[in-house]
This record gives C-alpha cells, structure tokens and sequence, in this order.
C-alpha cells in the first residue's frame, strides 16, 4: 500500500518537473515546445490535467487507499496479535503439559511410597498378630495343662477317697465288726498314703 502512494508522488514529481520544463519551454518556444505543439499538448490544458490528476489522488488516498491501508494494518495487527496469542497458548500448553507429567510423576512415587509404607506396616501387623497368636497359643497350652494338672489332682484325690472308703467298707466285711470313727479314719489315712506313695 505505501509502495502505491510513494509511486503516485513520484508521478507527481515527475508529472511537475515535465510542467516545469514545458513552462520553461514554452515561454522560450524551444524543441519542447514544438514536439508538444504536434501532440496537440496545451500548458493550460497540462495544468488543469495535472490538477485534476491530484485532486483525484488525493481523493482516491483518502477516500480508498488510507481505510483500505488501516483496515489492512488493523489486520495485520490482529494476525500478529492472533500468531502471538497462539505461541503464548503453545508455550503454556507445553508448561501444563510438562506440569501434568510431573504431577503424574509425583502421584506415581506417592503411590509407591504408600504401597511400601502399607507393605512394612502389614509385615509388622502380621508379625505383631503372629506374636500375639503364639502367646495366646501359648496361655491357652499353659491353661490347658494347669487345668488337666487341677483334673488329675481331683480324680486322684477322688480315687484315693473312693479307694479309702473301699478299704474301710472291706476292712469292716472282713473283720465282721462295726469300726468305730477312729479306726475307719486311721484306715482311711493309711489307705491314702499308700496310694500317695504307689502315685509318686
């Protein structure tokens, strides 16, 4: 656009300096004079060709070429402005898109971090639940025994009263008398010492 006003300013200086020497010329009846004479070349005719030929540039510069050229550089300026904003978006695409892997980066090690952590703390719950189950193991054996223990020791001492009533009940049939209270409580104890003795 500015190539075509420079080029009509330049006409226009040029088309000026020609008027200039043709003036020139005419008022001095020179070769120019003559040449312009047989093309039927006026100066009244030159200049009023001139002035119209600058009235009509002038015209046409700012009545065409001057919006043509504004809405031209006001485009100009939104493609620049559009290709600006595209590089700022590519270029903030890429910081999100770096950003995001990053971010799965870190969700990544967090997941394997708590996987791990949860992997120690249930080794450590399984040991502490296997130490626990083998000390309960271990009471309920130990209770088991104290109760067998605390079986035995009554059906001993309910064998040996048993046997001790035996004894006393055979030694009254074999000796055919009625025992007196002490005597069936001295059978009965040496009955129960005797088995003592046979248990140990």
């Amino acid at each position: 656009m500015k190539k075509i006003i420079w080029s009509a300013l330049v006409f226009i200086f040029i088309s000026g300096s020609v008027f200039a020497a043709v003036t020139t010329e005419a008022s001095g009846g020179g070769p120019v004079s003559e040449i312009a004479g047989q093309f039927g070349v006026s100066v009244a005719t030159l200049i009023a060709q001139m002035i119209n030929f600058g009235i009509v540039a002038a015209a046409l510069y700012f009545l065409a070429v001057k919006p043509v050229a504004k809405t031209l550089d006001e485009r100009q300026q939104k493609i620049a402005d559009g290709l600006q904003y595209a590089e700022e978006m590519k270029s903030q695409l890429a910081e999100a898109e770096r950003e995001r892997a990053e971010k799965i980066k870190e969700a990544a090690q967090d997941a394997q971090r708590i996987l791990s952590e949860a992997r120690e703390q249930s080794k450590e719950m399984i040991e502490q639940k296997t130490q626990e189950a083998a000390a309960q193991a271990e009471s309920i054996i130990r209770k088991a025994s104290e109760a067998t223990e605390r079986e035995r020791q009554k059906m001993i001492s309910d064998v040996r009263q048993e046997v001790a009533r035996l004894v006393v009940a055979t030694s009254s049939t074999v000796l055919s008398k009625e025992l007196s209270e002490a005597d069936k409580k001295s059978f009965s104890d040496a009955a129960a010492k005797e088995l003592a003795g046979s248990a140990n």
